[in-house]
């Protein structure tokens, strides 16, 4: 990666500066020993617990993902957001997206993609998510979540496109043996428009889904195996499949009394693809490998 783009990118992101504001922060009172809050166990599976009233958080996810057929691709996205708790069942944020993308012989029938070393500003997203069964209280928790955006480049070779779309999503969660092991399980649509020039269609439908268990093996370290996938529609018909794909790995998160943690790993198990080979993978729009951290700070 060119030092100076890379710096760029960096500077656009909070890991840059959370790590070292991690290692030297003063760790004081006591610490939680179950997850809290809207502390995120998983990488891309969520949960269905909201921040308590008049409290925010800050995130940060940074993503990698690379392994393509031939050549050489790294895509970096950075997702820097703010979390605000209206209520203590009601939570909106927003985010700001960007990438960079380092590609190099990416070139075959599968992919076909320009060589770029650069960063792109993504977007920025509002998102809503409103508990309406405690996971804590309840016999299952429960909660929906809206999401709505503007992407001005797409996440898999910075191409330009004006795409915004909007994004339901319902999340269950149960909690056993005092919230030591958890299951959290997803499923949502996704309603896009505006996405040429990067894509030869105008708009799409995409159907998303999820589903994680974690257990804590010590106090405030939980260790578990998610896995998330997607399927693709263009123009809104069910007829019209593009692609599909389903990742699964494990993740592993900390959790502090003001901070939380999270490293994850995907690995597409799954795919398959218009016009790609029925070998079980997808990689026209899709990558062999996925590693996320998210870092959350309280306040």
């Amino acid at each position: 990666m060119h030092a100076s783009r890379a710096s760029a990118f960096f500077a656009f992101s909070l890991p840059g500066i959370l790590p070292l504001t991690l290692a030297v922060l003063p760790i004081t009172g006591s610490f939680p020993s179950s997850a809290l809050a809207d502390e995120h166990l998983f990488g891309w599976v969520l949960g269905a617990e909201t921040l308590p009233g008049k409290q925010a958080e800050a995130y940060e996810f940074l993503t990698l993902r690379t392994g393509k057929v031939e050549g050489t691709y790294l895509g970096w996205d950075s997702e820097t957001e703010v979390e605000y708790g209206f209520t203590d069942q009601f939570q909106a944020s927003l985010s700001l997206e960007n990438h960079y993308f380092y590609n190099k012989g990416v070139d075959g029938p599968r992919d076909a993609l320009n060589n770029t070393n650069g960063f792109r500003f993504g977007g920025v997203t509002l998102a809503g998510k409103y508990r309406l069964l405690s996971p804590f209280k309840d016999p299952v928790g429960f909660a929906v979540r809206l999401e709505a955006g503007y992407l001005a480049h797409d996440e898999v070779d910075g191409l330009k496109q004006t795409e915004g779309y909007i994004a339901p999503q319902l999340i269950l969660q149960k909690n056993y043996f005092d919230d030591t092991l958890i299951f959290d399980v997803n499923g949502g649509a996704e309603f896009a428009w505006g996405k040429r020039p990067a894509e030869q269609y105008p708009r799409e439908l995409s159907l998303t889904g999820g589903a994680g268990v974690s257990y804590r093996f010590a106090p405030n370290w939980y260790f578990g195996v998610e896995s998330h996938l997607r399927s693709e529609y263009p123009l809104f018909e069910f007829g019209n499949h593009e692609h599909t794909v389903v990742f699964a790995g494990p993740s592993l998160h900390y959790g502090a009394e003001r901070w939380w943690v999270t490293l994850s790993y995907g690995y597409q198990i799954h795919g398959t693809g218009i016009n790609e080979p029925a070998d079980g993978k997808t990689f026209a729009e899709e990558v062999r490998n996925e590693i996320r951290l998210k870092i959350g700070l309280n306040f």
